[in-house]
């Protein structure tokens, strides 16, 4: 299994699309990523290399088995004290599911609970504790950003684990203006104007974006101040260990691409393109590694989006729909919508693995004049522990 960071400093502009609320989307979600994989594997080997590697997929989820899984796209953000790269935080989708806080902080949750409603992401540092069903702590200097919820690790990297120690101030001013300092991302609007090519009318409309952010800030320690910086953008996991190995190079190349190719939208724009694509072994030198490991019990969260069969759905204890319309993106056509689908979003709950499938999207017509069409709805999970919801 590997992990890949997509190093966005100075590129780091994307375009991604709506989520289920119809407000601009954070993640680059997994069928989107599959996508990209699939048109940069023709672009570098050719049609039949690409439909050879989609069949190897189709043939092996008709029996659910799944030798190729990838993830959504997550935040990490790269911690660096001093100039020096001291961690990285990555992060997951919020569990659909009550968390097990300690009395403390099942009494600080009580009383802001909007600020726990709005964390939509939730640190490595976090899963681990689910997974040995241990109590996890929460207060606000537990949240970045608003949107990420810590562990008291994750503080400590930060150098913000002192703010947890009893202080005369409810809410420390020096913290105060930490807090403002960080932001992981941030949405744009701008205004852009289409031309149609027949009638020569223009056309205003906007267009939402998504910008990563560094974020810089400095602690005091007995009166020297300590810089921080914070660089964030997306990561995700990937396994085809399964497959022939042959397809791990085409697979590795066609990741590689994603850097000059971009991902989702408006690329034509700039957005999606990132500086580096950097790969890492999930192997006993990776600090998270247990994280991924095949446990017998607990609750499993997905982190991609997943396709059910009927029977599947009794699986699922927790979840949302998360719908998907648009258009081929193919060097045979990008004008016509494919049919449209819905998936288990990511952060759903299951008590058993649900295998997922390739979705075939091409209506007839496209599909006899070109080509097969597909969406990816193959299920990732990570264990949680036995949470009881």
């Amino acid at each position: 299994m590997l992990l890949v960071k997509l190093i966005s400093k100075r590129r780091n502009y994307f375009s991604i699309g709506k989520d289920y609320t119809n407000s601009t989307s954070v993640v680059v979600h997994s069928d989107t990523l599959f996508s990209a994989i699939c048109n940069n594997l023709r672009l570098i080997y050719g049609r039949s290399v690409l439909e050879d590697f989609l069949a190897a997929i189709s043939e092996s989820s008709a029996v659910n088995k799944t030798p190729f899984r990838i993830s959504s796209c997550f935040h990490y953000v790269d911690v660096y004290r001093e100039n020096e790269l001291v961690n990285t935080l990555y992060f997951l989708p919020k569990p659909s599911i009550r968390l097990p806080f300690d009395p403390v902080s099942q009494q600080n949750l009580n009383e802001s609970s909007k600020l726990f409603k709005k964390i939509e992401f939730v640190s490595f540092e976090i899963v681990k504790k689910l997974q040995q069903n241990k109590e996890i702590s929460f207060s606000r200097y537990h949240i970045l950003d608003k949107k990420y919820l810590l562990d008291d690790k994750d503080l400590k990297d930060l150098g913000l684990e002192k703010f947890l120690k009893p202080s005369d101030e409810s809410f420390p001013s020096d913290y105060k203006a930490i807090n403002k300092q960080i932001s992981i991302f941030e949405i744009l609007t701008e205004q852009k104007v289409s031309i149609s090519r027949l009638r020569k009318e223009s056309q205003p409309y906007l267009w939402q974006k998504m910008r990563f952010r560094k974020s810089r800030y400095y602690i005091k320690d007995d009166g020297k101040r300590i810089y921080y910086e914070l660089i964030p953008s997306f990561y995700f996991l990937f396994d085809c260990s399964e497959l022939e190995d042959h397809y791990l190079k085409k697979i590795t190349a066609a990741l590689r691409l994603i850097a000059d190719q971009g991902l989702g939208g408006k690329r034509s724009l700039g957005s999606g393109l990132v500086d580096k694509v950097e790969f890492i072994e999930i192997d006993a030198n990776f600090p998270h590694c247990t994280l991924f490991e095949q446990k017998k019990d607990g609750l499993l969260v997905n982190i991609s989006l997943v396709f059910p069969t009927i029977e599947d759905m009794e699986k699922i204890l927790y979840f949302k729909l998360f719908g998907r319309s648009g258009y081929i993106y193919s060097p045979e056509s990008s004008s016509i919508r494919f049919n449209d689908l819905k998936f288990v979003e990511e952060g759903s709950i299951f008590d058993e693995e649900v295998p997922g499938k390739l979705v075939q999207v091409a209506s007839e017509k496209f599909k006899s004049e070109n080509h097969e069409v597909y969406k990816n709805g193959i299920g990732f999970y990570v264990n949680i522990g036995s949470i009881e919801g």
